[in-house]
């Protein structure tokens, strides 16, 4: 009885997670800190704009959408790939991290 119920349990976290049969889908996510042109924005929104403005290789160029946000900070997601933003003490805000995913 026990090893029913383990297997059951197994395939239904194989379910959950998405994996299909025994392949999994391979994905590189690069995450890194964004140093070029990115400081001194009025707005979280702005900020995510100079990155998309000079595009990293991969960098999804559609379909942001704001996920998260306090006084502080804000992370923008768009399918993988996500661009965070912090506010600093003078209050404008910049661009923290890149996160691309292939």
């Amino acid at each position: 009885m026990r090893v029913r119920i383990s297997a059951a349990v197994v395939v239904a976290c194989l379910a959950t997670a998405g994996v299909s049969g025994c392949t999994q889908p391979t994905q590189t996510c690069a995450v890194a800190d964004y140093g070029g042109g990115t400081s001194g924005y009025q707005t979280p929104q702005q900020a995510l704009q100079s990155v998309l403005a000079q595009p990293e290789p991969g960098l999804k160029q559609t379909g942001w959408k704001l996920t998260g946000r306090s006084a502080t900070a804000a992370t923008f997601v768009s399918g993988n790939d996500s661009v965070d933003v912090v506010k600093n003490k003078a209050g404008t805000w910049n661009v923290g991290g890149v996160t691309v995913c292939t």
